[in-house]
């Protein structure tokens, strides 16, 4: 058999991002500064890519994203914060047993998928900055992704009706 190859490409390019609060005030230009939840950054640019392969049952995934870093003025701190860009690709790797030769052998392979992914396969994270170079207090890298990577082994089983045997003539 023939095997599968996809491939996307997404960006997105805001043109405009503006709030309007109350009539009378002027409009919070979220992609000039501006904010609404006191320091998060809205991205003028986003770059997504998604890259599979898949054949007899055996595939990988690779998704990836960039944002774009900028400038907000903050309330909190009261200077301005610099964010940085931040990229973050994710990997998947799978099997689908009941595909494999060795399936044959053992039928209660029929339905069962292994998979391993890991997120933030590099451990990205934000670096977000003050007016002097310091990093705030809510704004350290453990607090914005406490996470950072995570690898995970997953094992999954459909049990699916046995397979019909025709009858010898």
């Amino acid at each position: 058999g023939g095997g599968n190859l996809q491939l996307a490409v997404f960006h997105t390019w805001k043109l405009k991002d503006e709030v309007l609060i109350r009539d009378g005030v002027p409009a919070l230009d979220l992609l000039d500064g501006d904010t609404l939840s006191g320091g998060s950054l809205s991205p003028r640019h986003q770059v997504q890519v998604q890259a599979g392969v898949s054949k007899n049952g055996l595939g990988a995934r690779l998704e990836g994203t960039w944002s774009q870093g900028g400038e907000v003025d903050s309330a909190l701190s009261g200077s301005g914060l610099t964010f940085s860009d931040l990229t973050t690709l994710d990997l998947r790797l799978f099997a689908d047993l009941g595909q494999q030769p060795m399936a044959r052998e053992h039928p209660w392979m029929r339905g069962a998928r292994v998979s391993l992914s890991v997120e933030n396969l590099f451990d990205e994270r934000l670096d977000v900055r003050d007016a002097t170079g310091a990093v705030p207090i809510s704004y350290q890298p453990d607090l914005l992704d406490p996470q950072g990577r995570v690898v995970q082994l997953s094992f999954r089983k459909l049990f699916l009706p046995p397979r019909a045997v025709r009858p010898v003539e």
